[in-house]
Protein backbone atom coordinates (compact mmCIF):
# COMPACT_ATOMS: atom_id res chain seq x y z
CA UNK A 1 0.00 0.00 0.00
CA UNK A 2 1.33 3.49 -1.10
CA UNK A 3 2.17 6.25 1.35
CA UNK A 4 -0.81 7.62 0.64
CA UNK A 5 -3.25 5.06 0.43
CA UNK A 6 -1.80 4.57 4.20
CA UNK A 7 -3.07 7.97 5.36
CA UNK A 8 -6.41 8.13 3.75
CA UNK A 9 -6.74 4.42 5.20
CA UNK A 10 -5.92 6.10 8.57
CA UNK A 11 -8.50 8.60 7.80
CA UNK A 12 -11.27 6.65 7.12
CA UNK A 13 -10.14 4.13 10.33
CA UNK A 14 -10.46 6.95 12.21
CA UNK A 15 -13.54 8.28 10.91
CA UNK A 16 -15.56 4.73 11.72
CA UNK A 17 -14.18 5.39 15.21
CA UNK A 18 -15.64 8.51 15.70
CA UNK A 19 -18.64 7.46 14.23
CA UNK A 20 -18.66 4.84 16.80
CA UNK A 21 -19.09 7.64 19.88
CA UNK A 22 -20.82 10.49 18.12
CA UNK A 23 -23.80 11.05 15.51
CA UNK A 24 -22.97 11.94 12.00
CA UNK A 25 -24.23 15.34 12.52
CA UNK A 26 -21.25 15.95 15.29
CA UNK A 27 -18.88 14.61 13.03
CA UNK A 28 -16.08 17.32 12.35
CA UNK A 29 -12.83 17.29 10.02
CA UNK A 30 -11.20 18.75 13.70
CA UNK A 31 -12.74 15.41 15.80
CA UNK A 32 -11.46 12.59 13.36
CA UNK A 33 -8.16 14.32 12.42
CA UNK A 34 -7.36 14.56 16.26
CA UNK A 35 -8.25 10.53 16.21
CA UNK A 36 -6.20 9.93 13.26
CA UNK A 37 -3.28 12.45 14.56
CA UNK A 38 -3.19 14.29 11.55
CA UNK A 39 -3.56 18.11 11.38
CA UNK A 40 -7.34 18.76 9.33
CA UNK A 41 -5.27 20.11 6.84
CA UNK A 42 -3.87 16.97 6.09
CA UNK A 43 -7.69 15.64 5.83
CA UNK A 44 -8.71 18.55 3.50
CA UNK A 45 -5.89 17.26 0.88
CA UNK A 46 -7.40 13.49 0.79
CA UNK A 47 -10.82 15.20 0.85
CA UNK A 48 -12.30 18.17 0.04
CA UNK A 49 -15.40 18.11 3.00
CA UNK A 50 -16.90 15.67 5.23
CA UNK A 51 -19.56 14.44 2.74
CA UNK A 52 -16.63 13.22 0.58
CA UNK A 53 -14.96 11.24 3.48
CA UNK A 54 -18.61 9.71 4.13
CA UNK A 55 -18.91 8.40 1.20
CA UNK A 56 -15.28 6.77 0.91
CA UNK A 57 -16.27 5.44 4.32
CA UNK A 58 -19.61 3.77 3.61
CA UNK A 59 -18.05 2.36 0.35
CA UNK A 60 -15.19 0.67 1.83
CA UNK A 61 -16.53 -0.33 4.94
CA UNK A 62 -19.83 -1.42 3.72
CA UNK A 63 -20.05 -2.04 0.04
CA UNK A 64 -17.22 -5.06 -0.04
CA UNK A 65 -18.85 -6.43 -3.73
CA UNK A 66 -17.61 -3.08 -5.25
CA UNK A 67 -13.75 -4.15 -4.48
CA UNK A 68 -14.52 -8.23 -4.48
CA UNK A 69 -15.76 -8.22 -8.03
CA UNK A 70 -13.03 -5.55 -9.17
CA UNK A 71 -10.70 -7.91 -8.24
CA UNK A 72 -11.62 -11.16 -8.85
CA UNK A 73 -12.55 -8.79 -12.77
CA UNK A 74 -8.80 -8.53 -13.03
CA UNK A 75 -7.47 -11.90 -11.32
CA UNK A 76 -5.61 -13.18 -13.96
CA UNK A 77 -6.66 -17.26 -12.30
CA UNK A 78 -9.80 -16.73 -12.25
CA UNK A 79 -11.62 -18.23 -9.49
CA UNK A 80 -14.34 -21.47 -9.94
CA UNK A 81 -17.52 -21.20 -8.24
CA UNK A 82 -16.71 -22.84 -5.26
CA UNK A 83 -13.62 -21.05 -4.58
CA UNK A 84 -15.94 -17.40 -5.74
CA UNK A 85 -18.63 -18.26 -3.22
CA UNK A 86 -16.14 -18.91 -0.45
CA UNK A 87 -14.58 -15.74 -0.81
CA UNK A 88 -18.25 -13.61 -1.09
CA UNK A 89 -19.22 -15.91 2.09
CA UNK A 90 -16.56 -15.05 3.90
CA UNK A 91 -16.66 -11.33 2.82
CA UNK A 92 -20.96 -11.44 3.85
CA UNK A 93 -19.72 -12.95 7.20
CA UNK A 94 -16.90 -10.47 7.77
CA UNK A 95 -19.64 -7.49 7.12
CA UNK A 96 -21.94 -8.69 9.10
CA UNK A 97 -20.02 -9.01 12.50
CA UNK A 98 -19.11 -5.27 11.94
CA UNK A 99 -21.64 -4.54 14.49
CA UNK A 100 -20.68 -0.70 14.66
CA UNK A 101 -19.96 0.10 11.14
CA UNK A 102 -23.42 -1.77 10.60
CA UNK A 103 -25.29 0.95 12.73
CA UNK A 104 -23.05 3.52 11.21
CA UNK A 105 -24.82 2.35 7.74
CA UNK A 106 -28.02 2.95 9.49
CA UNK A 107 -27.17 6.60 9.91
CA UNK A 108 -25.63 7.00 6.80
CA UNK A 109 -28.43 5.90 5.17
CA UNK A 110 -30.83 8.26 7.25
CA UNK A 111 -28.92 10.76 6.99
CA UNK A 112 -28.90 10.42 3.00
CA UNK A 113 -32.57 9.89 2.77
CA UNK A 114 -33.13 13.49 4.32
CA UNK A 115 -30.94 15.20 1.36
CA UNK A 116 -30.98 16.96 -2.05
CA UNK A 117 -27.63 17.10 -2.99
CA UNK A 118 -25.11 15.54 -5.37
CA UNK A 119 -23.77 13.62 -2.28
CA UNK A 120 -27.06 11.61 -2.44
CA UNK A 121 -26.88 10.88 -6.07
CA UNK A 122 -23.35 9.51 -5.93
CA UNK A 123 -24.80 6.93 -3.07
CA UNK A 124 -27.40 6.27 -5.47
CA UNK A 125 -25.24 5.68 -8.44
CA UNK A 126 -22.97 3.59 -6.04
CA UNK A 127 -25.50 1.39 -4.74
CA UNK A 128 -26.68 0.77 -8.07
CA UNK A 129 -22.99 -0.79 -9.28
CA UNK A 130 -22.98 -2.78 -5.62
CA UNK A 131 -26.14 -4.58 -7.17
CA UNK A 132 -25.17 -5.06 -10.75
CA UNK A 133 -21.68 -6.27 -9.04
CA UNK A 134 -22.96 -8.52 -6.77
CA UNK A 135 -24.92 -10.15 -9.66
CA UNK A 136 -22.73 -11.22 -11.79
CA UNK A 137 -21.05 -12.29 -8.79
CA UNK A 138 -23.52 -14.48 -7.83
CA UNK A 139 -23.46 -16.14 -11.55
CA UNK A 140 -20.30 -16.63 -10.92
CA UNK A 141 -20.14 -18.22 -8.16
CA UNK A 142 -22.82 -20.65 -8.66
CA UNK A 143 -21.34 -21.76 -12.28
CA UNK A 144 -24.97 -21.08 -13.50
CA UNK A 145 -26.52 -19.32 -16.77
CA UNK A 146 -26.64 -15.71 -16.81
CA UNK A 147 -30.11 -14.77 -15.37
CA UNK A 148 -32.78 -12.19 -16.39
CA UNK A 149 -33.55 -12.51 -12.32
CA UNK A 150 -30.65 -12.42 -10.98
CA UNK A 151 -30.54 -8.48 -10.60
CA UNK A 152 -33.66 -8.78 -8.66
CA UNK A 153 -32.36 -11.94 -6.44
CA UNK A 154 -28.76 -9.93 -6.02
CA UNK A 155 -31.61 -6.91 -4.75
CA UNK A 156 -33.13 -9.23 -2.26
CA UNK A 157 -29.38 -10.79 -0.88
CA UNK A 158 -28.37 -6.80 -0.42
CA UNK A 159 -31.65 -5.96 1.25
CA UNK A 160 -31.23 -8.79 3.93
CA UNK A 161 -27.85 -7.77 4.59
CA UNK A 162 -28.97 -3.84 5.01
CA UNK A 163 -31.97 -5.13 6.93
CA UNK A 164 -29.92 -7.10 9.48
CA UNK A 165 -28.19 -4.06 9.88
CA UNK A 166 -30.83 -2.62 10.90
CA UNK A 167 -32.06 -5.47 13.68
CA UNK A 168 -28.25 -4.65 15.13
CA UNK A 169 -28.78 -1.12 15.09
CA UNK A 170 -31.76 -1.86 17.04
CA UNK A 171 -30.00 -4.78 19.37
CA UNK A 172 -32.19 -7.27 18.71
CA UNK A 173 -30.22 -9.70 17.11
CA UNK A 174 -27.88 -11.52 19.90
CA UNK A 175 -24.61 -10.35 20.66
CA UNK A 176 -22.89 -13.57 19.14
CA UNK A 177 -24.15 -13.40 15.88
CA UNK A 178 -22.45 -17.05 14.63
CA UNK A 179 -25.86 -18.86 14.33
CA UNK A 180 -27.67 -15.96 13.05
CA UNK A 181 -25.22 -15.65 10.28
CA UNK A 182 -24.37 -19.23 9.65
CA UNK A 183 -28.49 -19.42 9.32
CA UNK A 184 -27.95 -16.35 6.52
CA UNK A 185 -25.42 -17.72 4.88
CA UNK A 186 -27.30 -21.28 4.23
CA UNK A 187 -30.27 -20.05 3.29
CA UNK A 188 -29.23 -17.56 0.54
CA UNK A 189 -26.57 -20.25 -0.58
CA UNK A 190 -29.41 -22.87 -1.10
CA UNK A 191 -32.06 -20.59 -2.39
CA UNK A 192 -29.98 -18.32 -4.72
CA UNK A 193 -28.95 -21.66 -6.86
CA UNK A 194 -32.57 -23.15 -6.63
CA UNK A 195 -33.97 -20.27 -7.48
CA UNK A 196 -31.93 -19.28 -10.55
CA UNK A 197 -32.18 -22.58 -11.70
CA UNK A 198 -35.92 -22.84 -11.35
CA UNK A 199 -36.74 -19.83 -13.01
Amino acid sequence: MSEINKRKQRIIDATIEVLKEHPIEDLTMRNIANQAGLTTGAIYHHYKNKDELCFEVMKQSLHFSNNLYQAISNDQNKKNGKELLDQINNEVIKRLKKVEEQKIHVHFFSDMIKRKSSIKDKYHDNYETMLESVSNLLINAFELEDSDKKKEVATILVAAIDGMAMQQALGVLPKNMDKTIDVFVSFFNEGIPKYLKDH
